[in-house]
């Protein structure tokens, strides 16, 4: 008799049936976040189509420098779960996208649209409230599109066209699309309705199915050829449950997503029917972020051993500069070298990789590492830009100052990066003075991030700026606190490494990282600084011209006081002459005061010119007892006692007052 205990307890699993009962740990988990997320995880794939079908197929070349009209309604979903047809994906297509008939194959685009719809009697048991609706997630954009092929694989866990080489991209991973269809069929139990047509393709194709725990599919319609109306694209539709949708969470994060992809039209319908319209704002996309092979300090010792598990190259020194950036022939060489010092058995350039030993790889690997390399590539980083940035976001807010700056490109960990901020100020500006508002916006390759604020290391490197030596008041959490926004995104293949869970809404504190973030800030708060110090500068001077303009008409009546007494005054003006004159001559010191303190706040230039010699002229001889300057000191304040100097009037407007 065979002992069953032989065969073994341990069962091997697979990816699909762990995630599928653990889709929290990617947002998906019933708050209202989740309605969110669904919009994070759809409308960022949408971007990386739309740009990949510029990038490579030129699809908008074209763009009008005018940003698009565009006006939108829809109707309410009436396909019935599982016994959709192809005839009824074609009619729901044809009416959402009617409205976008005239700009739908010439502009970047991306349509989501959520929808109340009737729930099932029967929830499932973790389920449960009043507050539970049943919502419809529609999702279309214009972009690359998917080949049957591919098509056949989108929805499988793990399966993405961005997950093999690191690039800065903002899906990567191959789990959010996958965990999203999980998420819907088990609150729902009804299938996903996907129809793709690629740039290069004929025809599209619709399909109606269900992702299963072995990772596969179960289609209810089977991948069938239909015509779809748009050149290119994707649209995907499903159902879930969640609590009632409220505004501020999904309707932020496109509102701040089109703030950072202003090259790409988005519409965003919510469950109440309200419609946001964000209309592309620039006729440019940005340029193609560069793949580059792994960087060595970015490189583990097991990525080391299944690089040479993997390896197409025969010879040593081919997978040493072939599969590593920043390694060249002398380098490779070198490398070898010294990992031949740690071994009895020597290795050379043309080793074979595959019949390398354990002691050998552990000795390439320490010599590996122990070589300095230039840092990665920095066309791998793909900023928005300090002038796209500032713009938008004057745009947006129109704030009396808006600042950006765009750091120089770096690296950590073996990965580019390039952090770029904004700041935007105005004490005058309702929606920057509103303390309930976010005053930090975080973003990583243009998306942005909502959640676990305290946890991101771009939080942590904001709230360690002394925002009082910028004039700058600080809130308990160390942002600051008042009529100012903070924008700050991270771009770069680094940010795929350093999220610090699979939701993807916080990054890990990193040395470098937090550094270039503290000094971006830090520049624009001398900006800021001396934004503000100018406007009290005026400020002080029109208040002193205020002042003196209220005793202005007690001066004349006292000069026409003294020229009836005067004898030898020949012409006598009156007291309304002498008032304008007055008021002329203030008004006219004020401005150049001003003029001149704007000039001193200037940053000096290296050359130095040589002064030229100032010559005056003398008064004229009949007014002998008029000095030739008037001082008219003003009270300095409590900020600039040590520096208030007495104003003076200029000696032509006296002459030319006495004169009269």
């Amino acid at each position: 008799m065979t002992d069953s205990s032989s065969k073994g307890v341990i069962k091997e699993g697979s990816i699909a049936q762990f995630m599928r009962k653990r889709t929290q740990l990617v947002g998906f988990s019933i708050e209202r976040h989740k309605h969110t997320q669904y919009v994070a995880e759809f409308l960022d794939n949408a971007l990386d189509a739309i740009e990949t079908a510029h990038w490579k197929y030129k699809a908008f070349n074209n763009l009008s420098p005018q940003s698009p009209q565009v006006e939108y309604s829809v109707k309410p979903l009436n396909m019935n779960g599982a016994r959709v047809k192809v005839t009824d994906i074609s009619a729901r297509l044809k009416e959402l996208l009617e409205p976008l008939k005239p700009i739908i194959n010439d502009e970047p685009l991306t349509l989501i649209i959520i929808q109340r719809v009737e729930k099932p009697e029967i929830l499932p048991d973790d389920i449960q409230g009043s507050d539970i609706e049943m919502y419809s997630f529609e999702a279309f954009d214009n972009g690359v599109g998917m080949r049957p092929v591919d098509l056949e694989k989108y929805g499988i866990y793990l399966a993405s066209s961005k997950a093999e080489k690191l690039k800065q991209t903002r899906g990567s991973q191959g789990f959010g699309a996958p965990s999203a269809f999980s998420d819907a069929q088990n609150t729902t139990g009804k299938p996903i309705v996907v129809v793709s047509k690629h740039i290069k393709e004929r025809r599209g194709e619709a399909s109606v199915f269900y992702t299963t725990g072995e990772n596969t599919k179960k289609y209810s319609v089977p991948p069938t050829g239909v015509q779809v109306p748009f050149k290119h694209g994707t649209y995907v539709q499903l159902s879930y449950l969640n609590v009632k949708y409220v505004r501020s969470y999904a309707d932020e994060y496109v509102r701040q997503t089109a703030l950072l992809n202003s090259h790409v039209t988005i519409i965003f319908v919510d469950p109440n029917g309200d419609v946001a319209i964000y209309p592309r704002r620039v006729n440019q996309f940005p340029a193609e972020p560069v793949y580059t092979e792994p960087h060595p300090e970015s490189t583990s010792i097991g990525d080391f051993q299944d690089l040479i598990r993997n390896t197409k190259h025969n010879k040593l020194i081919d997978f040493l500069t072939k599969s590593f950036c920043r390694i060249g022939g002398k380098r490779a060489k070198d490398i070898i070298e010294n990992a031949n010092k740690d071994l009895r058995y020597k290795l050379s350039p043309n080793s074979q990789v595959k019949k390398l030993s354990d002691e050998q790889i552990n000795a390439l690997y320490k010599a590996f590492i122990s070589m300095k390399y230039p840092s990665p590539p920095v066309d791998t980083v793909v900023p928005v830009g300090k002038e796209v940035l500032q713009e938008v976001i004057k745009k947006h807010f129109n704030a009396e100052f808006v600042e950006a700056t765009t750091r120089p490109p770096t690296s950590s960990k073996g990965l580019a990066f390039v952090v770029e901020a904004a700041i935007a100020y105005d004490p005058n500006n309702p929606a920057l003075n509103d303390s309930g508002n976010t005053v930090l916006y975080r973003f990583t390759n243009r998306t942005p991030k909502l959640r676990d604020n305290s946890d991101c290391a771009i939080w942590k490197a904001a709230s360690s700026v002394n925002w009082k030596n910028y004039k700058i008041d600080r809130g308990d959490n160390g942002l600051p606190k008042g009529p100012v926004k903070l924008f700050v995104n991270v771009s770069g293949p680094f940010v795929h490494v350093m999220f610090k869970a699979q939701s993807k809404q916080a990054l890990a504190a990193d040395d470098i990282l937090v550094k270039e973030i503290k000094l971006a800030l830090e520049e624009l708060g001398r900006k800021l600084k001396a934004h503000i110090v100018k406007g009290e500068i005026e400020t002080r001077k029109k208040q002193r011209a205020q002042t003196l303009l209220e005793h202005a008409k007690v001066f004349a009546r006292s000069l026409v006081s003294i020229e009836e007494t005067d004898p030898e005054l020949k012409v006598k003006p009156t007291y309304e002459e002498l008032y304008k004159n007055i008021e002329e001559m203030i008004l006219s010191t004020e401005r150049k005061t001003v003029q001149k303190e704007r000039k001193q706040q200037k940053p000096r230039t290296k050359t130095k010119k040589p002064r030229e010699k100032i010559k005056t002229e003398t008064l004229d001889k009949s007014i002998p007892k008029l000095e030739t300057k008037l001082e008219i000191k003003s009270e300095p304040t409590p900020e600039n006692k040590s520096e208030a100097a007495p104003e003076t009037i200029p000696t032509e407007s006296l002459t030319q007052m006495a004169k009269t």
